[in-house]
Order: structure tokens, then sequence, then C-alpha cells
């Protein structure tokens, strides 16, 4: 029989309630795929007591949580942030946007056709 890949990953920011109804979100923890059940730490909590906490609850109770894109700021201090933390992994994954995003607008202002827009650049 083959296994089916998990919706869910260790880490992932998600949204959504617990089994007893309250609002929360947090990050995975854990997940059983057989039984449909993710384990989330959870940050914030309509239940203040619950905040902190590691909470088990049904898989469909949750959805993942928006990720909003960062923008050129945010990414070189989460640039600097994975320096200061000898992160290689996650530093080479922020260059990489970061380059990513650069050259997206240097595309967007070398297309520009205005007669008197002039870049010494070029």
């Amino acid at each position: 029989m083959m296994q089916q890949e998990s919706k869910w990953k260790k880490g992932d920011w998600i949204k959504g309630r617990t089994v007893n109804g309250e609002l929360m979100h947090g990050y995975i923890v854990d997940y059983n795929d057989e039984d449909g059940t993710v384990k989330v730490h959870v940050v914030a909590c309509d239940r203040e007591s619950t905040v902190g906490r590691t909470v088990e609850t049904l898989g469909y109770l949750i959805k993942p949580f928006p990720i909003q894109p960062l923008n050129g700021e945010q990414l070189r201090s989460m640039t600097d942030l994975a320096l200061m933390t000898s992160d290689r992994e996650w530093f080479m994954d922020l260059s990489s946007k970061l380059a990513g995003m650069s050259r997206d607008t240097h595309d967007d202002s070398s297309s520009r056709s205005d007669s008197w827009y002039w870049s010494a650049q070029r």
C-alpha cells in the first residue's frame, strides 16, 4: 500500500480551532496522518491558559496561516540574523530571495520607456 504524503510539516504556521472550539494560532510540532491529528504549539488563543502549551487538535480544524511576502528591508534584517546565528542554509535561502528581488527591481527600472529617464548603470 502506498503511503500518502502529509499535508502538514513540522514548523508550519497554522490557524484554527482547538477540539474545545477556541480560536488559536501556532506552529506544528507533530502530526499523525493515520489519526488525522496535529499537535500545535499555541502562540495565541482565546483561552490565555492555552498560550505557550502544545495541544492536539484534528487536522480539519486548522488551515495554513497566511504568510505575507517580505520586503527588501525585512529580508536584509533576517539575513543579518541568519549570519549572527550561523545558519548557513537559512542565509543562502534569504540571500537568493534578496537577489531575486533585486533582479526584479532592476528589470522594472531598466524597462522604463520615459524619454527623460537615464541611468548611469546602463
